[in-house]
């Protein structure tokens, strides 16, 4: 339940609910993450590819360390379990779990390896911002559900808002280009599909971005 007495939509429906608390905390390494983007449009790309590629190599060797090492694996849940979703957190017992932070680097490696620097550090800001004020909306006002999702209209709306926003200020983007990746990326958050989303939701926008301002 929330302080005002109503269901927590996220709550029934999704099995990586976190207390808001929780969620609030974990939504603000969002903000910290804008330094990704920052480095892709400012540092060389090579340069930033190494950097991101060697980090995700790095969360992915961790994650498979974590799966078959208890010990380890208790000490990473005991220091960081207040940020980690309930899958994340679930017993070594060889079954490999990448982390949310392992997808974010992944994407951001994909991104710059892939997409002109602009296009990947605009898809990655719009999904950190985004995504918080989604998780944090929703969890609050959060009424209306979107089908099997346990994602709510609210919260996909204040997705899209937020991505608009950064569309009118982010240097050298057409507001355009940025409302057709924004709205792209709002769609893909609020779907079940299987992909994380800290992978799905910022290729998805790069590709749209791409596609547009190729048109």
């Amino acid at each position: 339940m929330t302080q005002s007495g109503k269901p927590d939509l996220q709550n029934a429906r999704d099995p990586g609910f976190l207390p808001f608390k929780n969620e609030l905390m974990r939504k603000s390494l969002h903000v910290a993450a804008l330094i990704i983007p920052a480095c892709m449009l400012l540092v060389d790309k090579n340069i930033t590819a190494l950097l991101f590629g060697s980090l995700a190599a790095l969360g992915i060797v961790l994650d498979i360390i974590r799966a078959f090492t208890g010990p380890i694996d208790s000490r990473v849940v005991s220091f960081f379990g207040c940020l980690m979703r309930p899958r994340e957190k679930e017993p070594s017992s060889g079954r490999i779990v990448v982390n949310g932070a392992t997808w974010a680097m992944l994407s951001a490696f994909i991104l710059v390896l892939v997409f002109p620097v602009q296009v990947a550090a605009f898809a990655f800001t719009i999904f950190m911002l985004g995504d918080a004020a989604a998780a944090l909306v929703g969890r609050r006002l959060g009424r209306i559900r979107l089908g099997k999702s346990p994602k709510s209209l609210e919260g996909s709306l204040a997705f899209l808002a937020t991505s608009l926003l950064v569309s009118t200020v982010f240097p050298g983007i057409n507001f355009w280009h940025g409302a057709a990746a924004s709205l792209a990326a709002s769609i893909a958050e609020a779907l079940p599909l299987p992909l994380d989303d800290n992978l799905r939701v910022p290729l998805v926008a790069a590709a749209i971005m791409l596609a547009v301002q190729q048109m």
